[in-house]
């Protein structure tokens, strides 16, 4: 529909042309791609299934003869039979003293700082499967009627009735965040065995079989960064590089992980982020339109290290540059400083980064 001011002043015209607008606006008259209408949509019916699945009655079957207890109660030890063995802390501490670090540089163990980093990812993510293993364990025993069913424990029984993810699984006492978000309980569980894999193949083998690293597995992706610009800063230590004069530097590549053949001498490989608002043109490296109906796309392997400013500028890469888009990296769909990851720079060609800035063209690690 084009929306334009009638002409003439004949009050007629002006009732026709007010009767021909649409009762719902188009996305387009805000900037916005026509996919964002079914964002909208999905998530208003997402949200109307979520409150018909939380107000149903619990007390009904959900199966032929089996009982809502019985049932999560099933849930419970399969999950239990699923979980990965526990990170023992004096085991992993002293494989960490072991690994090597970056190229050029002859740290090792903690003396490099991704390794301490991998340490502390480590811990997090052992607190968490120890939060699931216990809670799961509490929630079999208390249907059996050894334990006592508490309130806390009666909600993760609706929780896992429901398909949803416990709430002491994802945040402490104090509410805050402990681990990821996601919707449901399938997609949660099976987040936290691809993490625990990532994290041991690291542990076990070292950077050597770590061509690219999935971002969306780090409970703290920002001191994955951090990490690495102070070993970029290290291995120039002979030009005198300050950690304070360096940026975090990205190059979009044009392979997924699979085909990544080798790991970089400075900076680091990393994959699972999607875009939206926009599509990553591989073959031509740039920024185009979304397809209809495609509300996301997986990016391709993204390189990151450090640079100093006047590297950038002798590069001719700067950040006010009419041909790049400073776009945004949020740790889940929900754009806001609490989730933004880092920011970098995608090269735009037939529109000004404007235009992608009223599109609301972002990365994302996690599409739910």
């Amino acid at each position: 529909y084009n929306y334009k001011i009638p002409e003439g002043f004949d009050i007629a015209v002006y009732r026709n042309a007010i009767d021909t607008i649409p009762p719902v606006d188009s996305p387009m008259i805000f900037g916005l791609h026509p996919n964002a209408d079914v964002t909208y949509r999905l998530k208003e019916a997402s949200e109307m299934l979520a409150t018909i699945i939380e107000t149903q009655p619990k007390e009904s079957g959900a199966g032929v003869g089996k009982s809502v207890d019985d049932w999560v109660k099933e849930q419970a030890l399969d999950y239990l039979s699923k979980m990965p063995p526990d990170f023992v802390e004096e085991v992993y501490r002293a494989q960490i003293a072991k690994l090597r670090g970056p190229p050029k540089l002859d740290e090792r163990g903690f003396g490099a700082p991704l390794n301490i980093f991998l340490f502390q990812e480590l811990q997090r993510l052992q607190s968490i499967v120890a939060i699931v293993r216990s809670n799961l364990r509490a929630l079999s025993m208390a249907i059996d009627g050894t334990v006592v069913m508490t309130a806390d424990l009666l909600e993760d029984l609706n929780s896992v009735f429901d398909g949803r993810v416990p709430k002491r699984w994802t945040h402490d006492a104090s509410g805050a965040e402990i681990s990821w978000l996601l919707p449901s309980i399938g997609g949660w569980f099976t987040g936290l065995l691809d993490r625990y894999a990532q994290l041991n193949t690291w542990l076990e083998n070292g950077r050597k079989d770590m061509k690219s690293y999935c971002i969306t597995f780090f409970t703290n992706a920002q001191g994955f960064l951090t990490g690495i610009r102070q070993e970029v800063t290290r291995q120039h230590k002979k030009d005198q590089w300050a950690l304070d004069d360096v940026a975090t530097h990205t190059e979009v590549l044009t392979v997924d992980p699979e085909r990544v053949r080798e790991m970089p001498d400075e900076g680091q490989n990393i994959h699972g982020l999607h875009i939206e608002g926009a599509r990553w043109n591989r073959t031509e490296g740039k920024l185009d339109e979304s397809e209809a109906k495609k509300l996301s796309q997986p990016m391709p392997v993204i390189y990151i290290t450090a640079m100093t400013g006047k590297a950038l500028r002798d590069s001719g890469v700067s950040y006010g540059q009419s041909d790049r888009y400073n776009a945004a990296v949020y740790k889940y769909p929900r754009r806001n400083d609490r989730y933004l990851i880092f920011r970098l720079l995608l090269k735009t060609v037939e529109y000004h980064p404007y235009h992608w800035r009223l599109r609301g063209a972002c990365l994302v690690a996690q599409t739910e």
